[in-house]
């Protein structure tokens, strides 16, 4: 070990323009509106000058601040506990004991990649304050510093399974190095099944950034046009223009290629190079362009295994899978670990490897009732008519009644499909939960690793003898709407009863 984490550190000195730039770039990404009368001549002409004042001031004090958080911030460890003090203005002491880290995960981001360091991540069982951040160490530091704090959890894994003779070792010398792991590159992406994980996406996520671009700029794009190209948007050439077919056609064409260029971008720009590393029992997956992130799969830690599917994916023969592993809030889908473009063979190993199961298993399954496209059909019609009453103050009548309808055909189809998937199954092992309408979610639990149920009923529910099954887990909440009640208590008895008569631990 080159490193001595006995002695209180600060990051790598590059710290200070990684903490400004990313500072820097967090404030420009959350205020970007402020920035935007800019576009208009008429404040660049008359205020420009002061503008720039501001600014250079504003980068002046980030700078400073920069500095003095990277003077503030050391850490250390000692006797199996990591130790951070951090703060400007006010002082942070955080105090992590080994056996309470989740994982420890290396990332890199653009301007750490140009900089020439990494950032770590420590994620704890505890509080999210208590979550770690390191934003600029060398990678030799970082691998070390990894290996450090998973020193202890390493050597118990080894002990148990017979590995490690003498535990003294690994107690008595903190700096003793980790006992050496096997690693084997299991599956790595390459661009062509990149594309096709990007052309099989969820373009709505892609559209609705398209159109949040468009509304943002398009009135600073008419100053554009008009003092560019002199074309007026309020005279009645535009509002021609705006109401033939062509213009209509070349602006859906637009939309579309704009939404797919989006969509895949994001893909790529995300999982690029991804690839899953097998040590020992555990799983690495690295993945990203233009930020490198390395995440850890732990099989102790993992809490649900979701499998992500929908008739492209099909068509290319590919699933992506997403891993929740124990968390002190609730995940969203940025802190799942992704595993996309796996094939079936590949998805089977990880799937045995997380629950010691073979893939596909059998349930008894409870589906939705068919109730719940009444609950649905409230959202379906605000939503229908909220766009049709848009479309008659813009085009009229007749055109707001075919777009209204139009919308109401599509959302009951697609409330059709959710109610017709939606399921939750048990056997002896797992629970099964089944999501989505045109995209198919299946998440799998291992009944040992759930926390507490919940059966809620709403007032509707009470009279027709229906109920939510809501099941918590270490890494948040599953629910599965509008089931019979009699079958929920059946299933809720069930699971209580073998969560109580395991002898496994959720983590």
């Amino acid at each position: 070990m080159k490193t001595d984490f006995s002695i209180p550190r600060r990051q790598n000195l590059r710290g200070i323009l990684v903490v400004f730039f990313m500072d820097l770039f967090k404030s420009l990404r959350q205020n970007f509106y402020v920035l935007l009368p800019l576009l208009s001549s008429k404040v660049r002409e008359n205020y420009l000058g002061t503008v720039v004042i501001v600014v250079i001031v504003l980068l002046i004090l980030q700078l400073l601040y920069s500095y003095k958080s990277y003077l503030n911030f050391k850490f250390h460890v000692q006797n199996q506990r990591f130790f951070l003090k951090q703060g400007v203005f006010n002082s942070t002491d955080t105090d992590i004991p080994f056996d309470r880290i989740q994982n420890i995960n290396i990332n890199q981001n653009l301007i750490q990649k140009v900089l020439n360091v990494v950032g770590l991540e420590i994620e704890t069982a505890g509080q999210k304050a208590a979550e770690i951040k390191i934003k600029a160490l060398t990678e030799e530091v970082a691998i070390e510093l990894k290996e450090v704090l998973l020193k202890k959890s390493t050597g118990d894994q080894f002990i148990a399974e017979g590995f490690v003779e003498n535990s003294d070792v690994l107690e008595n010398d903190p700096s003793a190095s980790p006992i050496p792991q096997k690693s084997k590159v299991l599956f790595k992406l390459d661009f062509i099944q990149l594309l096709k994980v990007g052309i099989s996406s969820n373009y709505f996520k892609g559209f609705g950034l398209v159109l949040l671009i468009i509304s943002t700029l398009f009135q600073y794009l008419q100053d554009v046009f008009k003092n560019l190209f002199d074309v007026d948007f309020d005279e009645m050439y535009l509002s021609q223009i705006q109401g033939t077919f062509a213009f209509i056609l070349s602006l859906i064409v637009l939309l579309l290629a704009a939404t797919f260029v989006v969509t895949v971008g994001r893909t790529v720009f995300k999982y690029f190079d991804l690839k899953v590393t097998k040590v020992d029992h555990e799983y690495e997956v690295e993945h990203g362009l233009l930020k490198r992130v390395i995440q850890v799969i732990k099989k102790n830690k993992a809490q649900v295994f979701e499998i992500e599917e929908n008739p492209i994916k099909n068509l290319f023969n590919i699933r992506n899978v997403f891993i929740s592993q124990a968390s002190s809030q609730d995940l969203n889908n940025k802190k799942k670990i992704g595993v996309i473009g796996i094939t079936d063979q590949n998805m089977k190993i990880l799937f045995n490897s997380i629950f010691d199961l073979s893939y596909p298993q059998t349930f008894i399954k409870i589906n939705s009732s068919m109730r719940l496209i009444i609950r649905m059909m409230v959202a379906n019609i605000i939503i229908s008519a909220s766009i049709g009453i848009a479309v008659y103050y813009l085009q009229g009548l007749i055109l707001s009644l075919i777009v209204s309808i139009f919308m109401m055909i599509i959302l009951i189809f697609i409330s059709f499909s959710k109610v017709k998937k939606s399921h939750v199954g048990v056997n002896e092992d797992l629970i099964e939960i089944q999501s989505g309408s045109i995209h198919t979610n299946r998440k799998y639990i291992a009944v040992h690793k759930i926390q507490s149920i919940a059966i809620e009923r709403n007032v509707f529910q009470q009279r027709n003898e229906h109920a939510d099954l809501v099941i918590y887990t270490a890494s948040g909440k599953e629910r599965i709407n509008y089931l019979k009640y009699e079958e929920v208590l059946k299933v809720s008895n069930y699971l209580n009863f073998k969560v109580e008569n395991s002898g496994l631990g959720w983590i």
